[in-house]
């Protein structure tokens, strides 16, 4: 009988119970496909991060739903680096660049510790890709919402990718992030025709003022729900705001983007994006995390 160490981590949060939450399952190496299968419908969390050796990388993960193994999960990569930092697996001063081996190939992050003593951690994400949408009533329709709503003119909607592709919506204020009323078979729909995996709302109102925009998402996944914490297209959406000078290179190293409120888990997702001459060069998206859960699982 295997005797493996779980925890629940809540990601791009200082506090227990807010942010993304992830499961994660150290010491995975002798677990077969179905096993981890097993343990993620057990857990019953949108994702389960099993940490297991790597001959190529600082560490390996793979990532289960209840449903289907994924090839990553951004918030869960967050989470999964973060415990393996506070346990000192990269040593006690863990800074320059590391390698972590995903079925997206051997993806850098590095871990940095902060003057307070918090941990972060920052994933690279993939040179971004875009291309405009101009499925404008059907998004605002999908969405449940009047076209008027949207800053589409000055933002144009954008499909973005940073290893994910999402679907990129401004919409004119707070109020109409907080009334967005999703309507999933035209959501669905609509992600399949788009080839995207989510879609991701955003407004210049935010809440805290350290906060460059606010954003709420919609993960077309399997399992359809909404996201509180969304890593890959929080950094697709930093790179596109920079690629269009939207935010300026000045504040392109310190973006925020808060998310998860209307679902009573406040996240802070931090990206900073590089950019040399007219291309971006380089998405980090960082955050911390904190255990809410520590308990043991066993494998016959």
């Amino acid at each position: 009988m295997l005797e493996l160490e779980a925890l629940k981590v809540d990601v791009f949060t200082d506090e227990p119970l807010a942010g993304n939450p992830a499961a994660v399952v150290l010491g995975a190496d002798q677990l077969d496909e179905m096993q981890m299968h097993r343990i993620a419908t057990e857990m019953a969390l949108k994702s389960t991060a099993f940490i297991i050796r790597s001959r190529k990388a600082d560490a390996k993960i793979r990532y289960f739903t209840p449903l289907s193994e994924e090839p990553i999960c951004g918030h869960s990569t967050i989470g999964s680096l973060w415990v393996l930092a506070e346990q000192e697996a990269f040593g006690s001063s863990p800074g320059g660049r590391r390698r972590l081996e995903t079925m997206l190939g051997i993806l850098p992050f590095q871990v940095e510790l902060r003057p307070d003593g918090r941990r972060v951690i920052w994933m690279t994400q993939k040179r971004p890709l875009f291309s405009r949408v101009d499925e404008v009533k059907e998004v605002a329709s999908a969405l449940g919402i009047g076209a008027d709503k949207m800053f589409h003119e000055e933002f144009p909607l954008c499909r973005a990718s940073t290893g994910i592709p999402c679907l990129l919506v401004p919409v004119r204020t707070l109020q109409t992030i907080e009334d967005l009323e999703p309507r999933q078979s035209e959501v669905m729909a609509l992600a399949h025709e788009l080839e995207v995996n989510a879609i991701y709302t955003y407004s210049w109102n935010v809440i805290d003022s350290d906060s460059t925009v606010h954003a709420r998402c919609i993960a077309v996944t399997p399992d359809y729900h909404e996201d509180p914490a969304s890593a890959m297209p929080a950094g697709a959406l930093c790179s596109y705001l920079v690629e269009n000078e939207f935010v300026s290179r000045e504040n392109a190293e310190s973006m925020v983007v808060e998310q998860g409120t209307w679902v009573g888990r406040h996240s802070k997702i931090m990206a900073r994006i590089e950019k040399r001459g007219s291309v971006i060069r380089k998405v980090d998206v960082g955050g911390s995390a904190c255990v809410s859960l520590r308990g043991k699982i066993y494998v016959v």
